[in-house]
């Protein structure tokens, strides 16, 4: 059985989402929504355990039968793990062909055949429609599961042939207590910023505060204050051309949000509880420039994110070449 002991909010989601099998209502395919870094990996797991168990004890996997250690081993033949190929950003249509021949055979291990659709919305539309026609005459004894963290992105049609589920990440106060256990070393500021700063995914805002990336986040924000103090952007472009550009506009857009907040006295709702001094720094430009540069350097990270091919070094250094010229095209802040 896979323990859950250690990540406590998970508890009700699993029995909410295990309990339509236990009453014989268990749709065909479930559309699972979840916010990254929610423990949805291991939520996940004890569900796939589950839905191939020969042998399985109310809501849990037995753990030893045949099927629950071929699982365990990594190799059960009716399980079918459908995600991104390497060197490619969507699932294509041929890959959803070639399962669709192997899901209307018999299960070799006599139970039920399961197929895990890891971040749906990467289907094309081709592989969508395809796997829509599988959804609307389903194969006996097969489950799909879709997940996603973006679900509003995926087809209609498709979203409508599934039970959905929403994996909620648990409340800041209960994510505060998983987190001081885990990150005692960090003020309860850090630890509350990087939790929002994730949407109160306590697993993700773990990952965030371990030394090396929370020191990247420190320096980028030291570097952005000296170069807003200094009435320029230009200099940011070796600091930001790098793997993490894309985070790092995150949190610079981030910042602006607070600022907007703080200019309209509600700064006790601020993300990042850590960078009051920075954030009331942002705050003394006018609120054009502020949502000015929101929307370009928003706009970037969603070009860098979904275009192939771009020049990320040049569409940065225009990037911040239109933030200095709408930075100067106004007073220094006082």
């Amino acid at each position: 059985m896979i323990n859950m002991k250690y990540y406590p909010w998970l508890d009700k989601a699993y029995h909410q989402l295990v309990q339509p099998l236990l009453i014989g209502r268990a749709h065909h395919a479930w559309l699972i929504h979840y916010v990254a870094g929610s423990g949805e990996s291991l939520l996940l797991q004890r569900f796939f355990s589950r839905l191939l168990c020969l042998t399985p004890r109310g809501e849990a996997a037995c753990g030893h039968c045949h099927s629950c250690l071929l699982f365990k081993a990594g190799n059960h033949p009716d399980y079918y793990h459908i995600q991104t190929e390497k060197d490619k950003k969507q699932i294509g249509v041929e890959q959803i062909r070639q399962l669709t021949d192997k899901v209307y055979e018999h299960a070799q291990q006599g139970g039920t055949k399961l197929i895990w659709i890891e971040q749906a919305t990467d289907l094309t539309e081709a592989a969508a429609n395809a796997l829509l026609k599988t959804l609307e005459e389903p194969p006996s004894d097969t489950y799909f599961i879709l997940t996603e963290s973006n679900p509003q992105q995926l087809m209609a049609t498709l979203r409508s042939r599934c039970s959905l589920f929403y994996l909620a990440p648990p409340s800041l106060e209960q994510a505060m207590a998983w987190l001081q256990h885990c990150q005692p070393n960090y003020t309860e500021n850090q630890r509350a910023t990087a939790l929002l700063l994730n949407n109160n995914a306590p697993l993700a805002a773990s990952e965030l505060l371990n030394t090396e990336n929370w020191q990247l986040r420190e320096q980028f924000c030291e570097h952005l204050s000296e170069c807003l103090s200094k009435g320029e952007f230009w200099s940011l472009l070796a600091r930001i051309n790098t793997p993490q550009s894309k985070i790092k506009i995150t949190w610079f857009c981030s910042l602006l949000l607070d600022a907007v907040k703080a200019k309209n006295r509600a700064g006790k709702f601020v993300t990042n509880r850590d960078k009051v001094p920075l954030i009331r720094l942002i705050a003394r430009f006018d609120i054009e420039q502020i949502y000015y540069w929101y929307h370009l350097w928003h706009q970037v990270k969603w070009q860098l994110q979904t275009i192939s091919g771009l020049n990320q070094e040049l569409i940065l250094a225009n990037m911040l070449a239109q933030s200095e010229l709408k930075l100067k095209s106004y007073n220094r802040p006082n």
